[in-house]
């Protein structure tokens, strides 16, 4: 009997002690949020891939390379500004292409004695180009410059010229003019405020007028042909 009594008051000792040892009410509540209540974190803004940003028409070094008949060239080019491409064949006799990796795949696509301009890195949410292939059965000579090295046209003065070619238009020009006699493929690209538009698409003879905003650049693929541009 005396030994239970004994562990009885062990036991009550025991819970008595563990009772004063426990947290008691302090008349502060702790503030639980649900799941659905807690604050939503704002992701940091992830920029995109450079094949995704805009092309910038900025100042680079001028990128010269020369070589004789099918060649692959990586290029130096930094990526993500627009690039003008006057490439030189003067002794080719047959077919000529220049093709790259990016989103302007095909540069020049042509036949004999060649020397024109074509553009690339100029397409929005385009893929920056960083090599050429090039196809041709002689010497050649690549150049590649930014915008400095293209000619600019004067407010009222025709521009005459023959093949592929790229001109920058001064900012305030609102009408272009183009005329072309050829009967082979003739093509006339607008670049205004980083927009493309094709504006000439013609295999007859073409006369005719397309709108031209901001500062621009017109790009004429017509390798055989003579044509002249006037902007106003």
């Amino acid at each position: 009997m005396r030994r239970t009594i004994g562990r009885l008051a062990a036991v009550c000792a025991a819970i008595a002690l563990t009772a004063s040892c426990s947290l008691q009410p302090s008349g502060f509540g702790v503030i639980a949020h649900r799941f659905e209540d807690e604050p939503t974190r704002v992701p940091e803004p992830v920029r995109p891939p450079p094949e995704l940003d805009e092309p910038r028409f900025v100042e680079a070094p001028t990128e010269t390379h020369q070589g004789k008949g099918n060649a692959t060239v990586p290029l130096t080019w930094p990526a993500g500004v627009a690039g003008f491409l006057k490439f030189d064949c003067p002794k080719c006799d047959g077919h000529i292409a220049v093709k790259t990796d990016g989103t302007e795949s095909l540069l020049v696509n042509a036949s004999d004695p060649y020397h024109g301009t074509s553009w690339f890195n100029v397409s929005l949410g385009g893929k920056w180009v960083h090599k050429l292939d090039i196809t041709a059965d002689a010497a050649w000579t690549a150049t590649i410059t930014d915008y400095r090295g293209l000619p600019s046209v004067e407010a009222g003065k025709p521009h005459s010229a023959h093949g592929d070619a790229v001109l920058a238009i001064p900012a305030g020009m609102t009408r272009g003019k183009f005329t072309t006699s050829s009967r082979g493929h003739t093509g006339v690209w607008t670049l205004c405020d980083g927009k493309l538009d094709l504006v000439v698409n013609q295999l007859i003879p073409y006369d005719g007028e397309f709108p031209l905003r901001g500062r621009a650049f017109v790009a004429v693929e017509a390798y055989d042909g003579d044509w002249t541009f006037t902007a106003s």
